[in-house]
């Protein structure tokens, strides 16, 4: 099931900060920063703004990356920036291939997130980091954080859908048997991440 654009824009004053925290904790710049399950491109967008790295907008949806696209274009931004279209189970791209990778919010649509990780493990570089999963970071005010985290949840039950627990996400991660990684919860909101480096 793919999150609707109205989902997108309630969650947008969310992405710059989260975006700020990525940029701080791993103290990016340069390099190929890969966006996963990149939607209307928010993340990638935002990293865009505040960094000089390459820009790669990978989605399984066509439509998603269009509106990427244009999104991006809008950008008064000079970064590096390519569009494919694709499935996080098998990534055409090379070993060793981006120095940050993010994906927020897609994994719970993965048939298989333990292959889906083994495959982000590939493409990243030594020295790299990767970050999946998802919440709403640590820099976003209190307010904000309690409407976005209603919002959520009324959607979420409205849909009938859940997302796994802390214990049911930690097994999921162990099924990849990943060889560095590190599992980070936010203490409000439930928000759940693995952390990958190589």
């Amino acid at each position: 099931m793919l999150i609707s654009s109205e989902n997108y824009d309630q969650l947008k004053p969310m992405y710059p900060l989260l975006v700020q925290q990525f940029v701080d904790d791993y103290n990016l710049m340069h390099g190929v920063a890969l966006d996963i399950g990149a939607g209307p491109g928010w993340l990638g967008m935002e990293l865009a703004k505040i960094t000089h790295m390459k820009i790669v907008f990978l989605d399984l949806s066509q439509d998603a990356l269009d509106t990427s696209r244009r999104n991006f274009e809008e950008l008064n931004v000079d970064n590096d920036v390519e569009y494919i279209k694709a499935d996080v189970h098998e990534l055409p791209l090379e070993d060793d291939y981006a120095d940050f990778i993010m994906s927020r919010g897609s994994i719970w649509f993965w048939s298989q997130p333990q292959k889906g990780l083994k495959e982000i493990e590939r493409v990243l570089k030594p020295g790299g980091v990767a970050i999946v999963g998802g919440g709403l970071g640590r820099y976003l005010p209190e307010s904000m954080r309690a409407r976005l985290q209603g919002s959520i949840k009324q959607r979420l039950k409205e849909r009938m859908e859940t997302r796994p627990n802390p214990a049911e996400f930690k097994a999921m991660v162990e099924k990849a048997r990943l060889n560095n990684y590190r599992i980070l919860t936010e203490s409000e909101g439930g928000g759940r991440w693995v952390e990958i480096r190589k």
